[in-house]
């Protein structure tokens, strides 16, 4: 069975092919709930390449919020402009040390009830990469090492196969695009305060689920430091959690 979608990955001529092949492959294979493609910009949204979403509700949460800003807290999406070639993993190997404390997990990937991820990642230039993502939800069980570790076996076809039928990417409008510390700045002013640039990089990481101190470790500064610069951040921004700084971002999410 393997050989003949090998044979029909290899043959595929269009990304619409490619997609009515591995939908169905990756559905049986490996008992996922949702099969999505997308394409990454550094700077932007990305782009739907082709997506299988068992249940509409959730493809609806999926295209309103990821597009947003869901992806900028993506481990993928930080993991895609990383790596110089392609990688796979499953989510909670590369996530953050505190991702499944996050109001992010909570808020978002709670609301679509996921209980486990695997995808690969693969750079196409400077400026954009591609990313395939199987899911698993709420019912079902996290993937196994086995099961990883197989998929990364098969990516050798499968992420040259996707690059090969991989048209243009959409043109993009950078002025559209902000990054997670620019709109954190941003919510400040709108405050009537004025938080610094460390403090805006501090805020992204306690967003993205990092710990006080892997967020001075990814800093290059104190545990102590941080926890300096997050008491200040949340009073010159007059809140006093996580779940309130995510909550700034989000009203941020339409809007650079």
């Amino acid at each position: 069975m393997e050989y003949e979608f090998f044979g029909r990955i290899c043959a595929a001529r269009t990304l619409e092919e490619y997609a009515a092949h591995i939908i169905p492959f990756c559905r049986q294979t490996f008992a996922v709930q949702n099969v999505i493609a997308l394409r990454y910009h550094r700077v932007g949204a990305p782009e739907s390449l082709f997506q299988w979403v068992r249940e509409p509700h959730l493809e609806a949460l999926f295209d309103r919020d990821y597009h947003r800003f869901g992806y900028m807290l993506d481990p993928f999406y930080k993991l895609a402009f990383e790596t110089q070639d392609w990688a796979v993993s499953a989510l909670r190997e590369i996530a953050p040390d505190r991702f499944e404390t996050s109001e992010y997990f909570s808020s978002y990937l709670g609301a679509t009830g996921l209980v486990d991820d695997v995808g690969f990642v693969a750079r196409v230039n400077e400026e954009t990469a591609i990313h395939l993502s199987l899911g698993r939800h709420s019912g079902t069980k996290r993937f196994r090492a086995s099961e990883v570790a197989r998929f990364r076996a098969l990516s050798a076809v499968l992420v040259p196969g996707m690059l090969s039928v991989l048209g243009k990417p959409a043109k993009r409008d950078p002025q559209s695009h902000a990054s997670v510390e620019h709109r954190f700045l941003k919510a400040s002013r709108e405050a009537g305060t004025e938080i610094s640039t460390r403090e805006a990089e501090v805020a992204a990481l306690i967003v993205q689920g990092h710990s006080s101190r892997a967020i001075g470790l990814n800093l290059g500064i104190s545990g102590h430091t941080v926890k300096v610069h997050r008491r200040n951040l949340y009073k010159k921004l007059g809140i006093s959690s996580q779940s309130e700084l995510f909550g700034l971002l989000t009203r941020q999410g339409g809007r650079s």
